[in-house]
């Protein structure tokens, strides 16, 4: 990230910052494992008074700001926003912006400017109308960790296997911020608000046996409807085929790891009929309990 408008220039104390030399990026970004997002700059600046850039015509690439320690702003669209710790700024390359740090309470910011084949992808699921994304406490703490990972890796040089490294964790800290962030991903807000581990131990500890829907929903607390709703949405099956695919889990253990008959094994995990077992093993394994067997897989 070049700081060309600086109102305060360069050289904060304790301050990291690296840009990777744009030759050395020529000869990794068209490989497999950078092409899709590869980090062009990477850097940390803490308490920073009097921080503040503009740029006019933007950046040459996207720029991920986030914020660990007090607050600043950032203008982009012709919009304002307050920006403070535990939120994340996410600059698409090219629009014009100007941000910069509070004076009574300036930021403490990581920041990473990334290109690549999936790099504006991320922009798209911003929240609608603005730039910013609020980061739950367990989520910054881990994006904090890659970010240190980061300047460790890039003090050792800018070899092949230190660009990959910053690509993946450019990625973990991306993937956490949308998908693994409990104040962005409605699902994660979800599963906060229902135990959802709970219920899958629940179902886990009954694999053998018969366990209904509507008991599966009255454990929750929750109407069949309602229960059933949230846990499609939250893990695309329904609790039905859930608690069958974990029967049918058991079921391959067993078959991998002990002598015990297919019957046997059909009715360790609650099904009577051998003939009932080996259908349902088969329309979930596309094999039946004998082929299956056969291959020794997990042997």
């Amino acid at each position: 990230m070049r700081m060309d408008n600086l109102k305060r220039g360069e050289g904060f104390r304790g301050q990291i910052l690296h840009v990777i030399p744009r030759p050395t990026l020529e000869r990794f970004v068209h490989s497999y494992l950078a092409r899709q997002l590869y980090v062009t700059d990477v850097g940390w600046f803490p308490r920073v008074k009097g921080h503040y850039c503009q740029r006019d015509h933007g950046a040459e690439q996207n720029i991920l700001i986030v914020c660990v320690q007090g607050e600043g702003f950032c203008e982009i669209g012709g919009k304002t926003e307050v920006f403070r710790h535990g939120q994340a700024l996410l600059i698409p390359r090219g629009e014009p912006h100007t941000y910069g740090a509070s004076p009574k309470n300036p930021w403490s910011i990581h920041w990473v400017g990334f290109l690549g084949d999936d790099a504006d992808f991320y922009l798209q699921l911003l929240p609608h109308n603005s730039r910013k994304v609020h980061i739950d406490r367990a989520a910054l703490m881990q994006m904090r960790d890659d970010f240190r990972g980061m300047y460790r890796c890039v003090r050792l040089g800018y070899g092949g296997h230190n660009i990959y490294y910053l690509t993946h964790a450019a990625r973990h800290i991306l993937g956490l911020l949308f998908y693994g962030n409990r104040a962005y991903a409605p699902e994660l807000r979800e599963q906060s608000r229902y135990d959802l581990d709970a219920w899958m131990e629940f179902m886990a500890a009954r694999v053998g046996g018969v366990l209904p829907l509507a008991e599966m929903a009255s454990q929750a607390g929750l109407s069949v409807q309602h229960f059933s709703t949230i846990f499609r949405r939250r893990t695309g099956a329904s609790p039905v085929e859930f608690f069958i695919h974990l029967k049918i889990q058991r079921a391959c253990q067993l078959l991998d790891t002990t002598s015990r008959s297919i019957v046997e094994i059909g009715r360790a995990v609650g099904y009577e009929d051998p003939y009932y077992f080996s259908r349902i093993f088969r329309k979930v394994m596309a094999a039946s309990p004998s082929q299956y067997r056969k291959q020794k897989v997990g042997r």
